[in-house]
Formats: C-alpha cells, sequence, structure tokens
C-alpha cells in the first residue's frame, strides 16, 4: 500500500495552502477532550504516534478483509493525504488537535515552502496518480469512482501548478500572509501552556519566514512577473499599518486577554505578558519594518507588464491555475466562450427588466444577527437536517477593509467539523453594495458551513469534504443566494433584478477583464472598450481594476462555479419537473459531493435517468 511507505511526502503539501484567519471576536471555548476522534494512529516502540504505520482497520466499519486492494488504497490515500502539517500556524487551523488525525504538532513556528518541497509535492501527485489510474472503477461504488475521478483531475492539475512555484505570492495586496498570518497568529486559543509556548514558537519564526516572501517576491520582480507599484503601495501599507500602534497592537491586547482562559498565578501571567511584548519588538515589529523597506526598492521593476500574459511560462502557470479554480478541464479559450455565451444571454434577458423596473431594492438592512437567524430557519426548514453546531464570528477592522474579501467562511478543523468560524471585514459590509442576507446565505446557511457540515455528515471520505474545489464551493454558495431570495418574503422581481445585475457585473464581467488582463494581455483601454458595450464606464472599471491586476485568476471561481452549478441543478429540475422537487434535486447534487464539473454532469444525469419513468 503506497501511503504507508510514503505517508510523511504528504506533509508538504498542506504548506503549499494558505487559510485566511479573522481578528477580534467571541472565542469559543471548547473541550478538546469531547471532540469527537477519527481513529488513531498506531505508536511506535517509544510509544510516539509515527503516521507510517497507522492502523487502517475498520475505519467507516470495514475491515481490510471487506475491502479490495483498489478500496483499501483508495482509503489510504483520502485519510492520508491530510496527515500532518507543515508548521505550527497552520496546524491550529488544520487541526483542533494533531493527535486525534494520526499527526504530533510540528517543531516549526512558521514554515516557507521550498523548491524542493514543491518538486518532492510533484513526485507525490504523480505517485498518487499512476496508483489511482490502475484502479478498475466497474468495480467500485459509484462514490468511490467519483473520488477517483476527482483526485486524479485535481492532483494532475496540482503537479502541474508546482513547477511554477515562482508564480504562486506570498505577499498580496489582497489578503496575502502579511495580514493573514499575523490575524491567525492572534487568534490561537490557549487551552494549555504548551498552547502559549507553540504562540512563541510561532513568532520567532516571524523575521525569517517573511524575509524568505520578500525574497522571492525580489526574484518575482527580477523575472518580470512581480507586482507593479500600486501593489507593493498595498502591501507596504499592510505592514507598516502591522508596525503602528505598538502599545494596543491586537497581537498585544488578545494575547492578554487569552491568558485569562489559563488558571495562571499573577507572576506566571506577568512573565507571559513580558516574553509577548519582547517577540513583538525584537520580532514581529522589525519583521514589518524590513519588508515596508525591501518592498519600496522592488517599485518601477514591474510596472508595464501585462501580468502573466508577458511570458510563456507565465501563461503555462495560468492555464493550470484556471482548471483548479474553473473547476473544469476544458481549456481557457473554450471557457471564454462559454462566459461570454453567459454574459450576453443574461444582458440580453434582463436589460429590459433593469429598465423598466431598475436595479434598486432594499433587503430590509438587516443586521448580520437577524439575517443568521433568517438563513438558519429558511434552510431548516428546506434543507436536510445538520448536527448542532457552534459558530465564532470575528470582525476585520475597518483599516483593512481594500486588503481583505468582504467576508469569509473558515473551514472547520478536520477533527471537529461542528466548530465553525466567519470573519466579516467591517469596512466593506457596512457599504450600501453589501446586504446582510445574501452574505450570510452565501457563506453559512445554505452556503459554505451548511455544504461543509452536510458533506461531512453524509459522504464517506474526507477529500471531498476537506479538499473541496474551490468553484464547486463558490458555485453552491452563489446559487445558495439565488435559492434563498425565493424563500424570503421580498418582492421577487425587484430582489432577482438587483441580484441579477450583480451577478453579472460583480462577477461574469468582473471574471471576464480578468482573463483578458492576465492571459491575453488587456490593456486598460481595451477593458475599456469591452465594459462600453454594457453600458459601463471608466468609474465601473476602476471599481475592480485594483483587484484584478492583483489577484489571480480574479472572479474565476465564482464566475464559473455559478455557471455550471446552475446549470447542472436547473438542467436536472427541468428535467423532473413533477417528479422531484426543488429541494430533491440540490440534496442530490450535495449528496454527490465536489469533484470537477463534467463529471458532475455525468452523474447528474445519471440520477435524472434514474428518477425518469
Amino acid at each position: 500500500m503506497i501511503l504507508r511507505k510514503h505517508l510523511k511526502t504528504s506533509v508538504l503539501l498542506l504548506v503549499l495552502s494558505m487559510a485566511i484567519g479573522p481578528l477580534t471576536g467571541c472565542n469559543t471555548k471548547n473541550d478538546i477532550d469531547k471532540v469527537a476522534k477519527p481513529p488513531r494512529a498506531t505508536t511506535n516502540e517509544q510509544g510516539q504516534v509515527d503516521p507510517n504505520y497507522i492502523d487502517w482497520n475498520k475505519i467507516n466499519g470495514n475491515s481490510d478483509e471487506e475491502l479490495t486492494d483498489d478500496e483499501l488504497t483508495l482509503q489510504e490515500i483520502d485519510l492520508g493525504y491530510f496527515v500532518g502539517s507543515a508548521d505550527i500556524l497552520n496546524t491550529y487551523y488544520t487541526f483542533d488537535n494533531p493527535t486525534n488525525y494520526y499527526s504530533e504538532w510540528p517543531t516549526a513556528g512558521l514554515y516557507m515552502a521550498s523548491e524542493y518541497d514543491y518538486q518532492q509535492a510533484i513526485v507525490y501527485y504523480q505517485m498518487v496518480i499512476a496508483e489511482l489510474e490502475k484502479m478498475d472503477l466497474s468495480q467500485m461504488d459509484p462514490n468511490e469512482a467519483r473520488l477517483v475521478k476527482y483526485m486524479i483531475f485535481d492532483f494532475k492539475a496540482n503537479a502541474e501548478l508546482c513547477q511554477y512555484s515562482m508564480y504562486t505570492p506570498i505577499l498580496n495586496p489582497t489578503g496575502g500572509r502579511q495580514i493573514s498570518y499575523p490575524l491567525m497568529t492572534s487568534l490561537i486559543q490557549f487551552r494549555t501552556e504548551e498552547d502559549v509556548e507553540r504562540y512563541f514558537k510561532i513568532l520567532e519564526d516571524y523575521y525569517s519566514y517573511f524575509e524568505a516572501a520578500v525574497n522571492l517576491e525580489k526574484a518575482r520582480s527580477e523575472a518580470g512577473i512581480g507586482w507593479n507599484d500600486e501593489g507593493l503601495d498595498r502591501i507596504i501599507a499592510d505592514c507598516a499599518y502591522m508596525a503602528e500602534n505598538r502599545d494596543n497592537h491586537f497581537l498585544k491586547t488578545t494575547f492578554e486577554e487569552r491568558l485569562e482562559a489559563l488558571d495562571l498565578k499573577s507572576s506566571d501571567k506577568e512573565k507571559y505578558i513580558m516574553r509577548n511584548e519582547n517577540l513583538l519588538d525584537t520580532v514581529f515589529f522589525p519583521t514589518m519594518e524590513m519588508m515596508c523597506t525591501r518592498l519600496e526598492e522592488l517599485k518601477g521593476m514591474c510596472n508595464d507588464e501585462p501580468f502573466l500574459a508577458s511570458t510563456e511560462e507565465g501563461k503555462k502557470y495560468y492555464e493550470s491555475l484556471f482548471q483548479i479554480r474553473a473547476g473544469s478541464g476544458r481549456s481557457v479559450e473554450e471557457s471564454i466562450e462559454l462566459l461570454q455565451q453567459q454574459i450576453d444571454q443574461l444582458y440580453n434577458e434582463y436589460y429590459p427588466r433593469w429598465e423598466e423596473k431598475g436595479i434598486k431594492y432594499d433587503f430590509s438592512h438587516l443586521s448580520f444577527e437577524d439575517a443568521c437567524k433568517w438563513c438558519e430557519r429558511y434552510t431548516r426548514e428546506n434543507f436536510p437536517q445538520i448536527s448542532d453546531n457552534e459558530v465564532s464570528v470575528f470582525e476585520i477592522p475597518k483599516e483593512f477593509a481594500q486588503s481583505m474579501q468582504p467576508a469569509c467562511y473558515m473551514t472547520s478543523p478536520i477533527d471537529h467539523v461542528s466548530k465553525h468560524s466567519v470573519w466579516l471585514n467591517t469596512g466593506l459590509v457596512d457599504s450600501p453594495d453589501y446586504d446582510m442576507y445574501t452574505l450570510v446565505s452565501h457563506e453559512m446557511y445554505p452556503g459554505h458551513l451548511y455544504q461543509h457540515q452536510y458533506q461531512y455528515e453524509e459522504l464517506d471520505n474526507k477529500y471531498q469534504v476537506f479538499a473541496t474545489s474551490i468553484a464547486y464551493a463558490e458555485g453552491w454558495a452563489e446559487y445558495s443566494e439565488w435559492i434563498m431570495l425565493h424563500y424570503a418574503p421580498f418582492n421577487i422581481e425587484l430582489a432577482e433584478n438587483n441580484w441579477k445585475f450583480r451577478q453579472l457585473f460583480n462577477v461574469l464581467v468582473s471574471a471576464r477583464l480578468s482573463i483578458g488582463v492576465e492571459y491575453e494581455g488587456w490593456s486598460y483601454e481595451e477593458c475599456l472598450g469591452y465594459v462600453t458595450k454594457y453600458g459601463q464606464g471608466q468609474e465601473y472599471l476602476d471599481s475592480f481594476w485594483s483587484n484584478m491586476s492583483s489577484t489571480q485568476c480574479y472572479c474565476v471561481e465564482y464566475a464559473f462555479g455559478y455557471i455550471y452549478t446552475s446549470e447542472i441543478i436547473e438542467h436536472a429540475i427541468a428535467e423532473l419537473d413533477g417528479i422531484c422537487t426543488p429541494e430533491e434535486i440540490y440534496r442530490a447534487y450535495l449528496d454527490l459531493g465536489c469533484a470537477p464539473f463534467e463529471v458532475l454532469e455525468e452523474d447528474m444525469q445519471t440520477f435524472i435517468d434514474k428518477k425518469k419513468p
């Protein structure tokens, strides 16, 4: 069995992705001993957990004797993929406690993946792909066969992407690690004094980690593929803010608040506070100052580059990234054609409605709390039940309004799926461009939170739940907004007009412009010429231009996720009209779990054929 021999290679993979964390809010205290635990790893002769010798027997009620060789290998790949984490910070956002899931706490506070790590990841992916492609899918359950197809698609795209590691930025003008890592660090809960020591280890590694990140950005700039001056200025502004207000910095104030959870003597608490302040003064703040100085030196190097379209390697990287973000094996050119058809169809259908009725609609200015109650109630009434859960909501300060997304659902720990976190970018969501009802339906009910927990409780594998396709997840969340408009007591016609207008111009057209800029090398003037065909001008383009030039594949996962999801579901609803309710179709789609959309199209067609008389 391949994973028993090579499992540790998969530990490197988790460092190649990044969670984005919130800042302040109500921390929920969890009793870790009451968390439902998956099967534990076996131990070596010293009594230490050894992920190379996992006891896979009787997982999901099956013993090795009840599984075929292919099924056993697939199970090992599925469960073993998530073993371990490369550094302490990401471990806190992957597990509630890594020892619950075959793993130990890593020794590195922060870990920067090297070129060697990327090459090792390619070897791992290729090795697993070879095993998957040998499997006889005709002898497997349909759910297992779907999982195999998904993994092959995913691993091939990831292996291709790993060849172009320099094109993957660590520092980003929109939610880069210069912001997300300090915010994530500030939310680590102190349940034991070991947590405090691990927190200190993270702070100790800040300078070396971000020095490596700046070195990477310097190499990207020298190769002509780095950020332009506007992007660099936004990153520098983030770092400058992180270095300010030292007496009341959130890494200081939240540390003292989190210590209150521990039963410490006053003298011990004071020692911890002094250690934290010392590490902030000697490591964290100098790190941010160093980044400001060194990034300033890179300005002027990449101002005239047409982004990824400027190099042959950049286009190849984009093609690989695009497949992952779009959740489809279709080429960029085929996808552009599909996207353009959707844009024209939506514009031609709704433009007369917008002229007659307008696009303004008041969603009653629901508060976040009221929107949660509404969306959760409508979801409970119309969707399958999920278990009780706990949700912590955190607010991003207004200073980061332009550097972060409006809101984000944080995927729950793999060993505690009912523990959810959501952050709100208050500087954006207070804008009239956002309404809490659609935001909550996207991020929570029946969007990301509901989808994630429902599929964890219904699917037999981990991969479709915790490595879910970003296009699948965003497609379902976008479609959830559309569904929920029709459950609430709104003026449906006006609400639809408003939502479709935003869908066209905030998502579909934005994605088309992004592809044009990054892949086809469109200039600002070419983008302006494109949007004028749809009644938009310079003001509209300027509102998206900075994000398009600082976010790879901007809006691609939302646009194509929605296009494919809505096509698959609405085709099934039309075909099964009078046979199945829309709610039954929604459930059937969720029960498939995430996969490439071509696979989901085939599987939903199978569902349709079985339901028809």
